[in-house]
């Protein structure tokens, strides 16, 4: 068994940790923000997902595992967390759309909308 250097296990754990990182100041940029979060964490978790395959076919290091595992779950952990931001920005501004169109009509001349 020929131990390689995969760099799969180190781009998982590169990638998830840089997207977890950026999820939380990406909530703050409405909405927009989270989609460079989202891509990476499933680039985390999909070089994550094939580190672990390597290593479980005997190609990989058994000693990068720990790296691969961590990077597999932070790719999942933000993605969840993206989705669930742009989930939530798309939910507030259906909301103001919305209620808008339901306050009275007198009310709608005063505030000006």
């Amino acid at each position: 068994m020929q131990q390689t250097r995969g760099t799969s296990a180190v781009a998982s754990l590169v990638l998830g940790i840089i997207a977890l990182v950026m999820v939380l100041p990406s909530c703050f940029l409405y909405g927009v923000g989270l989609l460079l979060p989202l891509i990476l964490g499933i680039l985390a978790w999909i070089f994550g997902k094939n580190a672990i395959s390597d290593i479980d076919a005997g190609i990989g290091n058994p000693n990068e595992r720990g790296m691969a595992v961590a990077g597999y779950v932070m790719g999942i952990v933000a993605v969840v967390l993206s989705v669930l931001g742009v989930c939530i920005w798309a939910a507030m501004f259906m909301f103001i759309i919305f209620s808008s169109a339901l306050l009275p009509s007198w009310l709608q001349q005063q505030i000006g909308i």
